[in-house]
């Protein structure tokens, strides 16, 4: 029986990829999980201070992974996962690519945003020069300090539940979403998502978004 159900936030909760806009129909299937006793966690690209804001008027308590793995919240307790980056190192980055970065950089310390979100050869090997992370969520462009990844919030989010992977569903739209499927028995990909994140999936959803959000809450409630 699943215990515990990771969610992405953006293009999974959401009405559309590349909008805002939650889905209303995903928030009520969510809170249909909590009342079924299945807790709930927020696992995205987003700052910490975004997702417990969010977390709180939600009414979910399975956790929060932010920052892309980064930061890890749970019952009151937080903690930073990955290396913290020097404001200065990501002015440099920004400045030396040309990229516009995310409003929410200013509340981040180990992994950062920024627009275009395409990873080219000459800034993969700049971050691997100075041993930083990079990734895009076909959202944004992530720089991050190591071990960087949803992967490492995600393993250490399940350790502070007290839950095993094989009572784990994850659900999400994008590539940075494959290694939280690794912590996972059920791995759901919305019928929008990434092909690269559809091939790890084992629960391919037909409706898109938070539409297929709902779709794998009544997949799971039966």
């Amino acid at each position: 029986m699943i215990e515990l159900i990771l969610t992405d936030l953006d293009g999974t909760l959401t009405m559309d990829r590349g909008t805002y806009l939650l889905d209303t129909r995903a928030i009520e299937a969510l809170r249909r999980a909590e009342r079924a006793g299945i807790r709930v966690a927020l696992v995205s690209g987003n700052s910490y201070p975004v997702l417990r804001g969010l977390y709180n008027y939600l009414g979910i308590t399975g956790g929060i992974v932010a920052e892309n793995g980064c930061f890890v919240y749970y019952n009151f307790q937080t903690e930073r996962v990955c290396e913290t980056i020097p404001r200065s190192v990501v002015e440099d980055f920004r400045n030396k690519f040309n990229l516009r970065e995310s409003w929410q950089n200013e509340f981040r310390k180990s992994d950062f945003g920024f627009t275009p979100a395409q990873i080219t050869p000459e800034i993969k090997a700049w971050a691997d020069e100075r041993g930083l992370v990079v990734q895009s969520s076909g959202y944004a462009l992530h720089l991050a300090g190591k071990p960087g990844g949803k992967g490492a919030g995600v393993k250490r989010l399940l350790e502070l539940v007290g839950v095993q992977s094989e009572k784990v569903g994850a659900i999400g739209d994008s590539r940075t979403d494959i290694e939280m499927f690794t912590y996972a028995k059920v791995k759901a990909a919305v019928g929008n998502a990434d092909p690269d994140l559809v091939k790890e999936a084992n629960v391919k959803l037909k409706l898109k978004s938070g539409a297929g959000f709902t779709e794998f809450i009544e997949m799971i409630l039966g």
